[in-house]
């Protein structure tokens, strides 16, 4: 054997060793996929309580690794679309859950409500005499941000309340609809419009106490009469890799010692829904 065939044959056991350690890992991964590896989508705006939920889910079942892939309800919806398939799928509300079941994405008897949120009205702390409700209607509040009704589980409630309350026409020519709930909230908080329409923590991330120290206010609290009760909720793909450990991971969403996390970190519990 000459030298270059040498070289050859050298040059290709090494490219074999190293496709087989490439396949060798790649087969590890899918066992290990099939095996122990629990994928969830959930809402960027609800990270601070959901990696309270998910720290007791790892403590309690360290066999499993819990991959959570975090973004904006309508990010998550359309990943789905295209072809990504968590095992778990946790909804900012009614509307995106609704949608992934209709669709024949989620398995309907699989959803669980798992917490709750409050609808409020935001401003900026500069806007100066506006104090309330009856004021969107006024000279002082021109722009309004609230998430797309029909994209959106936060302008879902948003619409319904403000219908509830007689104010969804009126406002028709104030309200300035955007894709994301986040992107909603940053115009308030850059003071783009004077007023914007959200959950009080998702995605404003805050708390009462805490909305004085940010550059908004809370300005109202939509009465709680005036809009169906938001439901956060959590259902499993029916093209689920392992549907068994999404329902497990839902049990446990709804067990005393998580639903007593999601309280503490600013999202009601699931009992809180009339």
């Amino acid at each position: 054997m000459n030298r270059a065939a040498r070289v050859f044959a050298v040059v290709l056991l090494v490219a074999v060793v190293a496709l087989g350690a490439v396949l060798l890992a790649r087969g590890r991964r899918e066992q290990e996929s099939g095996r122990d590896v629990l994928v969830v989508y959930a809402p960027c705006g609800m990270t601070g309580p959901l990696n309270s939920v998910l720290r007791l889910f790892r403590e309690s079942h360290p066999e499993i690794r819990l991959d959570v892939l975090y973004d904006n309800g309508v990010v998550l919806i359309r990943n789905i679309r295209k072809g990504g398939r968590p095992d778990v799928l946790l909804s900012p509300g009614e509307l995106e859950m609704r949608q992934m079941v209709e669709e024949g994405y989620v398995d309907p008897e699989s959803v669980r409500d798992f917490a709750t949120l409050e609808m409020v009205v935001i401003a900026p702390k500069s806007l100066a005499g506006v104090t309330g409700l009856a004021d969107l209607t006024g000279p002082r509040v021109k722009l309004i941000s609230m998430a797309d009704p029909k994209l959106n589980s936060v302008g879902y409630y948003g619409e319904r309340a403000l219908r509830s309350l007689g104010l969804w026409e009126p406002l028709q020519s104030k309200l300035l609809l955007r894709e994301y709930s986040l992107e909603a909230v940053t115009l308030v908080t850059t003071g783009v419009v004077d007023a914007g329409i959200t959950y009080l923590t998702c995605p404003l991330d805050t708390a009462p106490e805490k909305a004085e120290k940010s550059d908004v206010r809370v300005l109202a609290h939509l009465p709680r009469e005036a809009y169906a009760p938001v439901r956060l909720q959590a259902g499993v793909l029916r093209e689920a890799k392992r549907p068994d450990l999404g329902r497990m991971f839902i049990e446990f969403m709804l067990s005393e010692q998580a639903q007593q996390a999601v309280a503490t970190d600013g999202l009601l519990p699931a009992e809180a829904i009339e």
